[in-house]
């Protein structure tokens, strides 16, 4: 049985509003309770709309992607943390998760690896094509310096003959 238009258009607005939140939180249960949909309704829409399936991935790997910039910020500016004396707050303090840190950097060792080859790669390709163009140019400047007048006189430089 097919759904009603509004039913229908219901369903857009729901999926919409758990999306977004799953996007930010990575978090499918509580995006579930922010859109009001049972978890059983959005795994049988994942399992039946590819698109929705499509959506859904999307909108996780978004969400880790947001994650992870949080961690990083974290593990390059610290944690401000407070101190208590005698039971009060008497200042705060910076405290940074090396641990934290040297994951991510193992997480990331690859893509750094890949970038820095792709980068060395272009540097390679650039100075092949400095070197063609400078080429063409040598000769383009040479038929122009050795290039004959109108009545048969090959010019030589400025000098012609």
């Amino acid at each position: 049985m097919s759904k009603n238009p509004v039913q229908l258009k219901r369903d857009i607005k729901r999926k919409k509003k758990f999306l977004k939140h799953l996007a930010m939180s990575s978090h499918v249960t509580q995006s579930a309770r922010a859109a009001n949909i049972p978890i059983s309704t959005l795994y049988l829409w994942r399992e039946r709309d590819a698109e929705f399936l499509e959506d859904w991935l999307i909108a996780l790997s978004a969400g880790y992607e947001l994650l992870e910039m949080e961690l990083l910020h974290r593990a390059r500016n610290g944690v401000e943390k407070p101190v208590f004396r005698n039971g009060e707050k008497v200042a705060t303090v910076k405290e940074y998760d090396n641990g934290l840190a040297f994951r991510l950097l193992m997480a990331h060792k690859d893509l750094v690896a890949k970038t820095r080859a792709a980068r060395a790669e272009n540097t390679d390709r650039t100075t092949q094509l400095r070197q063609t163009l400078d080429q063409k140019i040598n000769q383009m400047r040479e038929r122009l310096q050795n290039r004959e007048d109108f009545n048969g006189n090959i010019k030589h430089g400025s000098n012609s003959a």
